[in-house]
């Protein structure tokens, strides 16, 4: 009886380690998924989350086993739970050569997930420009639109990949397209911080305004904010909401915020409550940015709504470093 039960026990380990067609593929193991394949191992087999062997040698760039599964039935157009094709795995994981595999044996380059995303704006958005001209070569659509109304060109903006963004653009992505707020690519680029990503644009016509100067502004982008500048817009803002350096004050953009002093930006500029850049800096508690506007003339006895002054501010408890830069400012202004 024991012997029985210990053979059948040795049966169970065996059968629990045997390779299974997914491990097989993410491993790698050309051979193992030869013998499985040939032994009648279900090819588009799904996981719990809807993944197939193919989608798994999509992730891990396995070309040839995803060769081999194609050729044994594997069907290239199936999704996972969330709409997902092997195409899109092998885009956003950036595994080009899977990308032309799948391309090659009737892959949709336009098809979308359930979010509206498409392979082309997944390698977009990850920066991938070796998966991106493959999908444009075999006609993916440079314009199409997830659910919010984002394209891959924003999806490359953000990420700030230039080569994407140029291989975009040649490839028919319209540079005024906007999303569902009304973002398009520029603003974007401007938002994320990527300058090179937004003079690409720029160059192929790509419309700025305040809405990008402030995004800038606030994230403490100079470089992008320099690029906006040169574009012609005001450095004051356009009237509409804060001005830019009222934004920049308000997140301690130091750097940006002495560019903008340098361009013509007003000091003293106020937003709702009456709040200038100097007293955002003292009530803050940002020392090097209340030195910065102190040194360019900021005035300190700007009186807000609730009637209080930056040095107000600047001498409130736990403030003693900022309360000594408002009294040495004083001491120089004395005749």
């Amino acid at each position: 009886m024991a012997c029985l039960l210990a053979m059948v026990s040795n049966a169970a380990a065996v059968a629990q380690s045997a390779p299974t067609l997914p491990d097989a593929v993410l491993y790698g193991q050309t051979k193992t998924v030869q013998d499985l394949l040939a032994a009648g191992a279900d090819v588009n087999a799904k996981d719990d989350t809807g993944m197939t062997p193919l989608m798994v040698a999509a992730v891990q760039g396995h070309a040839a086993i995803a060769q081999l599964l194609i050729r044994g039935g594997a069907d290239v157009g199936l999704r996972d739970k969330g709409g997902a094709t092997a195409l899109m795995r092998a885009a956003s994981a950036n595994r080009a050569e899977v990308v032309n595999v799948l391309l090659a044996n009737g892959a949709d380059a336009n098809a979308k997930d359930g979010g509206g995303m498409t392979a082309l704006m997944a390698a977009a958005f990850g920066g991938y420009v070796d998966a991106v001209r493959p999908l444009l070569a075999h006609k993916a659509d440079a314009t199409a639109k997830d659910n919010e109304g984002r394209t891959a060109l924003m999806a490359a903006a953000s990420n700030g990949d230039v080569a994407v963004v140029q291989a975009l653009l040649a490839g028919g992505a319209d540079v005024a397209a906007a999303d569902a707020a009304g973002g398009t690519a520029a603003t974007y680029a401007a938002a994320s911080g990527q300058a090179g990503a937004l003079e690409a644009l720029k160059t192929r016509g790509a419309k700025v305004g305040n809405r990008e100067l402030m995004l800038a502004a606030s994230e403490c982008h100079t470089d992008v904010v320099r690029t906006l500048l040169a574009s012609g817009l005001s450095p004051r803002g356009n009237g509409e909401g804060d001005a830019p350096i009222l934004l920049a004050a308000a997140h301690n953009c130091v750097e940006t915020v002495a560019l903008l002093l340098d361009k013509g930006a007003d000091v003293n500029a106020r937003d709702n409550d009456g709040w200038t850049p100097l007293i955002k800096a003292a009530a803050g508690g940002r020392i090097e940015l209340a030195r910065l506007l102190l040194e360019r003339g900021a005035d300190m006895d700007v009186v807000d709504k609730l009637e209080r002054t930056a040095s107000m501010y600047a001498g409130l408890p736990g403030r003693e470093d900022m309360a000594a830069l408002f009294n040495a400012a004083k001491a120089r202004k004395k005749p």
